[in-house]
C-alpha cells in the first residue's frame, strides 16, 4: 500500500481516519475476492481441482504474489470450514496444473481488457470451460469495481470535513494503488453517485404540443418555398 501522506501536510486525526478507512477498504476488497474465488471453484469444480481453480483465479485477476497468498489462504480456510461441517474433504491433486492463463506481459505493459482476457484464457482448455471462466472473471471485475466505488464513497463520508469529494476519491485511489484503467472508472462512478445524491433536481420545462399549423410549417422545406 502506498503512503498517501508522503507529500501532504495532514493532521494526526485525519491520518488515523485515513488509516482506518484504508484497513476497512482492504478488508472489503479481500472479502469480494474470496467470495468470487469460491464461486469460481464451485462453478468449475467438476472439471478443475479446487487448487488449480484458485491458481486460475489469481492469474486472471492479475494479483500480486502477496495478494494471491492472502486470498488463497482465506479461500482455503473457507473451504476447510465447509468441509468440516459436511465431513466431505476435497482431494488435492499432485500434478502440475495446466496453464490456462499464460503471461500477457508486453513491452509497454498495456493491452485492451478483452484482448488481455482472451490471451489469459488461451490454451488447451475446453470451449465450455473457457466460456465459464471468462464470464466469471468479467463478473468478478465488475464486483471489484463496485467495491472500489463503495470504498471511495466511504472515504468521502469519513473525510468530507477535510477534503473535497474529488480529493477524497483521489486519496482512496492513491492509497489503494488502484490500477489506472480501474481508477478512472471508479473516480467517475463515485462522483456520479454523489451528483445523484447532492445536486438539486429541477424539472425540465415541459414542451407544449405543436399545433397543426406549426407541424405543417415544419414539414415545408426551404427548397419548396423557392
Amino acid at each position: 500500500m502506498r503512503n498517501p501522506f508522503s507529500s501532504k501536510d495532514v493532521s494526526e486525526s485525519m491520518r488515523r481516519r485515513v488509516e482506518l478507512a484504508v484497513a476497512v477498504s482492504q478488508e472489503r476488497l479481500l472479502n469480494t475476492h474470496v467470495e468470487h474465488a469460491l464461486r469460481l471453484i464451485q462453478l468449475v469444480g467438476d472439471q478443475v481441482p479446487f487448487e488449480n481453480a484458485l491458481s486460475i483465479y489469481t492469474r486472471l485477476l492479475r494479483l500480486s504474489d502477496d495478494e494471491a497468498r492472502v486470498i488463497t489462504t482465506r479461500a482455503l480456510a473457507a473451504l476447510g470450514e465447509q468441509a468440516a461441517r459436511s465431513d466431505v474433504w476435497p482431494e488435492l491433486v499432485t500434478e502440475e496444473p495446466e496453464d490456462v492463463t499464460p503471461d500477457t506481459g508486453t513491452a509497454n505493459g498495456r493491452r485492451s481488457f478483452i484482448r488481455s482476457m482472451r490471451q489469459r484464457l488461451r490454451g488447451r482448455v475446453k470451449d465450455e470451460l473457457r466460456r465459464m471462466v471468462e464470464l466469471a472473471a468479467a463478473r468478478t471485475e465488475v464486483a471489484l469495481l463496485d467495491t472500489h466505488v463503495e470504498n471511495a464513497l466511504s472515504f468521502v463520508d469519513m473525510l468530507g470535513h477535510d477534503l473535497q469529494s474529488s480529493e477524497a476519491v483521489e486519496l482512496y485511489l492513491e492509497a489503494l494503488e488502484v490500477r489506472d484503467s480501474v481508477a478512472e472508472v471508479t473516480y467517475y462512478l463515485a462522483l456520479a453517485r454523489l451528483a445523484d445524491e447532492q445536486l438539486p433536481r429541477r424539472a425540465l420545462p415541459r414542451a407544449e404540443p405543436a399545433t397543426a399549423e406549426a407541424r405543417k410549417r415544419a414539414r415545408i422545406s426551404p427548397a419548396a418555398e423557392v
